[in-house]
């Protein structure tokens, strides 16, 4: 206390011995590292006291400027608490005392001055500042991340809710400081450099993912602000670095994903902010309206990363709907008006094909994502939009790619198309839609590859059959064989072929009646081209082949089916008995519960 070189020494010395703790680069997931510092137990008497009182002065210092060797002693302590927290059982009491004010106080001051700095042009080396903020920054996070979780996540980690619960030390109390440095350090950012904001949503994204009762503190109105202006700022790069710009808006997307899961284990008293509300706020930055924006700022290099925003957007929808409560999410999503927006977008996109398919694709898979496994939200879907109307919408887009296509068949049985015979039908309504397009299709092979592929999925088992015979897809081929002229020969005989096995299922007078029709030509001596392979279909409905079995049964493929009798005091007579033959279809594996526990029917 009494001799501040020597204190300096001292800490030269132990940041020195225990330098590998000083991970403050947020991208990199921290080194494992066998020893840990001491304790504060074993620290020397009354240090915490008088290292206190240095950062003290520090800050009083501060508006007059540190000298070099003040600078220098504060960085220094900055890293002395960094090494000190990687002992987790010292966390709580630092983050008890007021060492984080200090240096939240200090950082302040320090953007500030980088910011006029770069407002007044001036090319004086920064290096020595933008140190000690790195280095504060990663003090926070210390603190209040202290088992790194915000970094697994970056790197594709996501730890369960028993891994969490196993971890022993907690994070320190958020200081009320926070949400206000937060905000101010953001105020005018366009004089801050990228890297640094990208540092300040590191630091951010810490937060709520180390904790629930800090995230929910931080989770306010003002930092919900903040990282919509931020995304919003995205767009318009001028000479920033595009690679930092694309990572802080991805940082920004992945805070909001964080934010979003966090507020759905919380209850409506903890909130400060409702997802709903966030959700708003984010589908009128994903629609706005470029066209209104100056004529300097619609140039064709700002439409392409305005149209990368987008697209990154899009697929942050699917990344938050990627939770334990997501039944929960997937009901706010739709209370948000969610299908209207995303269809909007479509409608309202008037941008370069390529960039087209890719906002294409990114939007049926968000669709995807608010339907998966949901059937009131496709029921609100077919009611709201419709699939005619999205064919309409998709169709006004010009040819469609591959890709687009192959995501409509991901929609049909919510997983991965090339799975077939692992994943079932799972919503047979992109499937009567990729039928109709099959006539607009002006690649043979993408016509023989669809068709193809639906002969495969839609015949698959008993269930996918059913399904397709339900929704009436055997109309639906027949009038898009009338387009003959248009269909590949291989597309038609798929079709064909498809429409057969479907009739053995179940074929109804009418559609029996298209069918034959279909088979007239103008020239009465002219055989219709589809003559042979129909009369094969017909056949083969005829036959039935495989084992015999009902035309008319209960399903009870859903979890949840099954069949209800009166109970035993409204049986009629003194006895009640119920016979039926039972067929045990082979259950589609899905590849989300492989992991879990297997479920089996029960017979009572």
């Amino acid at each position: 206390q009494k001799d501040p070189d020597y204190l300096k020494l001292w800490l030269d010395s132990f940041v020195s011995s225990y330098e590998q703790f000083l991970d403050v680069d947020f991208e990199k997931l921290p080194t494992r590292v066998d020893d840990i510092p001491p304790g504060i137990s074993l620290l020397p008497d009354n240090i915490l006291q008088v290292l206190r009182l240095q950062l003290l002065q520090c800050v009083q210092k501060m508006s007059d400027g540190l000298e070099e060797q003040q600078q220098a002693l504060s960085l220094l302590l900055v890293k002395f608490f960094i090494i000190l927290c990687r002992n987790l059982a010292n966390v709580e009491e630092i983050g008890m005392c007021s060492y984080i004010n200090h240096v939240i106080t200090m950082t302040t001051l320090y953007i500030q001055q980088l910011k006029s700095k770069t407002k007044e042009k001036e090319v004086a080396d920064q290096t020595p500042i933008e140190e000690f903020v790195r280095h504060a920054l990663a003090f926070c996070e210390s603190l209040y991340d202290p088992y790194r979780n915000w970094r697994q996540r970056i790197a594709g980690r996501f730890l369960s809710t028993v891994e969490k619960s196993r971890q022993k030390y907690k994070p320190a109390s958020l200081t009320v400081e926070f949400v206000p440095f937060f905000y101010q350090c953001f105020q005018e950012s366009e004089h801050l450099k990228e890297s640094l904001k990208c540092c300040l949503l590191h630091l951010f994204g810490a937060i709520v993912a180390g904790g629930q009762r800090n995230a929910l503190q931080a989770v306010s109105p003002a930092t919900m602000e903040v990282l919509m202006r931020v995304l919003a700022d995205c767009d318009s790069w001028n000479d920033r670095n595009p690679e930092e710009v694309s990572r802080k808006a991805e940082l920004t997307l992945k805070c909001l994903t964080e934010v979003v899961h966090i507020l759905l284990t919380s209850s409506s008293d903890q909130r400060q902010v409702e997802t709903s509300t966030i959700l708003e706020n984010y589908f009128k930055l994903l629609n706005s309206d470029h066209s209104a924006l100056p004529n300097p700022r619609r140039c064709r290099q700002w439409e392409s990363r305005f149209i990368a925003l987008q697209v990154q957007m899009l697929n942050t929808i699917t990344a938050m709907l990627d939770c334990t409560d997501r039944p929960v999410l997937q009901a706010i999503f739709l209370n948000s008006n969610c299908f209207e927006h995303l269809i909007r977008l479509l409608q309202n996109c008037k941008v370069l094909q390529g960039h087209l398919d890719c906002l294409a694709v990114s939007t049926i898979q968000a669709l995807t994502a608010v339907m998966h496994k949901s059937p009131a939200a496709k029921e609100v879907f077919k009611e709201r939009i419709g699939y005619a109307h999205i064919y309409e919408v998709l169709k006004s887009l010009g040819q469609p790619s591959r890709e687009l296509l192959e995501e409509l068949m991901n929609m049909a049985v919510e997983g991965d198309h090339m799975a077939v015979g692992l994943l079932g039908i799972s919503n047979v309504q992109p499937l009567l839609l990729l039928i109709q397009w099959l006539p607009e299709l002006e690649s043979h092979d993408l016509q023989i590859f669809i068709s193809n592929w639906l002969r495969r999925i839609c015949c698959i088992n008993r269930q996918s059959r059913a399904a397709c015979v339900n929704a009436n897809m055997v109309i639906r081929i027949i009038e898009t064989l009338h387009s003959h002229s248009v269909l590949h020969c291989t597309c038609a005989e798929n079709l064909i072929a498809l429409l057969g096995s479907l009739g053995s299922q179940s074929m109804g007078s009418e559609e029996l009646l298209q069918l034959i029709r279909l088979l007239r030509t103008e020239e009465p001596k002219r055989a219709h081209p589809y003559v042979v392979p129909v009369m094969r279909a017909i056949l083969a409905m005829a036959r039935k082949q495989g084992m015999a079995s009902a035309l008319q049964y209960f399903n009870l493929y859903h979890s949840m089916a099954g069949i209800a009798v009166p109970s035993i005091h409204k049986w009629p007579g003194s006895a009640f008995s119920f016979n039926a033959w039972l067929c045990l279809d082979q259950d589609q594996v899905d590849p989300s519960t492989t992991s879990k526990s297997g479920k089996r029917k029960q017979l009572y």
